[in-house]
């Protein structure tokens, strides 16, 4: 019986510490593997961003809102409104099962790769027409759209289980808005008339604003050319 009981005691010591070891490897995956990559948290430095950059002063800010779609097929892991330059840039991040999603919902033969620039993405701009009567808010008819398209290509980065996208929009400001949405669609359905593919809050007329800090690397780019 004692030498039963030992071994009844090594096995729950070794049990236990297998329990730490894979707890801790799983934390250690996580933290290495689940971070957005660095590429695509630094922001898109174009002409119109340097300009805006005096004295190493550019006000970035953001929302707290959902980040993930309601059908969650995609997240907006960051937002940024820079008013001084009237751009707003985002960063979409899908995974792969989106893909898999999207070849099943369309029919494709095959389901696409990461690197295929399969979506449209646009902000949507809702505007009260009647700003002095805030209790119409929520009526279609008092309220109209404006849709904003990205300028150039977006950055890309991947990861093993993501895909990434930032866009830059450029000439577009919250200042009138009374909601702000990303709506996304599928290159080979675009239909501005539909329900998008997936569609996302951005901003919120009245909601706090937060500000956002430039990162070492982001100075160092606005920088240059300066």
């Amino acid at each position: 019986m004692v030498k039963g009981s030992k071994i009844f005691k090594i096995s729950v010591k070794v049990l236990f510490y297998l329990f730490v070891i894979i707890v801790n490897a799983i934390m250690l995956w996580r933290v290495l593997f689940s971070g957005d990559p660095a590429k695509i948290q630094r922001l898109t430095v174009n002409d119109s961003l340097r300009e805006a950059y005096e004295d190493g002063q550019l006000l970035l800010e953001t929302q707290e809102q959902r980040t993930l779609t309601s059908n969650g097929l995609f997240a907006v892991r960051q937002c940024v409104f820079i008013p001084e330059a009237n751009q707003i840039q985002i960063v979409v991040r899908y995974n792969n099962s989106t893909l898999r999603k999207l070849a099943q919902d369309y029919g494709l033969e095959s389901v696409p790769e990461k690197t295929d620039e399969l979506f449209d993405v646009s902000i949507v701009k809702t505007i009260d027409k009647t700003p002095m009567d805030i209790t119409d808010n929520t009526d279609p008819e008092a309220l109209s759209e404006e849709r904003y398209h990205p300028t150039g290509e977006p950055e890309t980065a991947y990861k093993r289980l993501y895909s990434y996208r930032r866009y830059v929009f450029e000439n577009v400001s919250r200042e009138d808005a009374v909601g702000m949405f990303v709506d996304v669609y599928y290159k080979g359905d675009v239909n501005y008339e539909k329900d998008p593919y997936g569609a996302l809050c951005i901003y919120e007329d009245g909601a706090p604003m937060e500000e956002v800090k430039l990162t070492g690397a982001d100075k160092k780019e606005l920088k240059k050319g300066n």
